[in-house]
C-alpha cells in the first residue's frame, strides 16, 4: 500500500491594498487661455436675453424687470473696475453691512426706495436683444482670439502659441517656475477663474496669464506634468 506524501506549497502573497485617495490621471499635456476681463458679463449677457423673452412676450412689462437689468449690469461693472481681494471683500461686506443699518435707522433707505421706485425705468424687447446681439458678436470675436492666443504645458516644453500665422516660441520644462494666483474673489466666483504666473528658465521677465477659467484645476494638471518630467530626469 502505498502512501501518499505531503505537497510542500508556497503560499502565495496577499494581494496589494488599493491605494488610497483619487488615482492620478495621466496627463500629457495642458491648455492655458487668457481670456479679457469682458468675459465676466456673461451675466449680463444672459440677463439680456432672458428679459427680452419676458418683455416680448408682454404689452406692459413691469419696470421691475429693467430694475434686475440694471442690477446685475451694476455688479458687472463692479466686477470688472475693482480688485475684491480677501482683505477688501471683507471690509466691503461690513462697509455696506453698516450703511445698510445707518440708513434704516435714518430712514434714508425708505426714502432712497421711494424716489428709485418713482423713476419707473422701463426697456422694451428692443433694447435687451440689441444688448444681447453685441455681447454674442463679442464673445464670439474673443472665442476667435483665444485659439490663437494661448500657452500648452507639455512634459518636456512649454509652448506659446500666439498670431493668426501660428507663430510659436518653445521653452523648455526644466526648472520652470509656475505659480498661481487669486486676485479677486468675485471673479474667482463667477468662473472660477485666477491668474498663472509662468516664469521661464533664461527669460528675464515673468509672463502673467490673466483670467484662466478654471484656476484650480489647471494647476493641477500644470503641476502633474511637471513632476511626472522631474520624476523622469531624475530617474535617467
Amino acid at each position: 500500500m502505498s502512501s501518499s506524501e505531503p505537497v510542500n506549497e508556497t503560499p502565495k502573497p496577499a494581494p496589494a491594498a488599493p491605494p488610497t485617495g483619487s488615482p492620478r490621471r495621466n496627463v500629457e499635456l495642458t491648455v492655458l487661455r487668457p481670456y479679457p476681463k469682458v468675459v465676466y458679463f456673461y451675466m449680463t449677457w444672459i440677463a439680456s436675453l432672458v428679459c427680452g423673452i419676458i418683455t416680448s412676450l408682454s404689452d406692459n412689462p413691469s419696470p421691475t424687470i429693467t430694475y434686475v437689468w440694471l442690477l446685475i449690469f451694476t455688479f458687472n461693472l463692479l466686477v470688472i473696475s475693482f480688485e475684491f481681494g480677501r482683505m477688501v471683500s471683507v471690509a466691503v461686506v461690513f462697509f455696506v453691512l453698516a450703511l445698510i443699518f445707518l440708513g434704516a435707522w435714518l430712514g434714508f433707505l425708505t426714502k432712497m426706495f421711494s424716489f428709485l421706485g418713482s423713476i419707473e425705468p422701463h426697456a422694451d424687447h428692443r433694447f435687451y436683444f440689441t444688448v444681447f446681439v453685441a455681447f454674442t458678436i463679442i464673445y464670439l470675436l474673443v472665442f476667435v482670439q483665444t485659439r490663437f492666443n494661448y500657452w500648452v504645458v507639455r512634459r518636456n516644453e512649454l509652448l506659446h502659441k500666439h498670431g493668426f500665422l501660428g507663430d510659436v516660441k518653445r521653452y523648455h520644462a526644466q526648472n520652470i517656475k509656475i505659480h498661481k494666483e487669486i486676485p479677486d474673489i468675485l471673479e474667482f466666483i463667477l468662473l472660477l477663474s485666477g491668474t498663472i504666473v509662468v516664469h521661464p528658465e533664461g527669460e528675464s521677465r515673468a509672463f502673467v496669464l490673466d483670467n484662466i477659467i478654471g484656476i484650480n484645476r489647471k494647476e493641477k494638471e500644470v503641476k502633474e506634468i511637471l513632476e511626472s518630467y522631474a520624476v523622469r530626469i531624475d530617474k535617467d
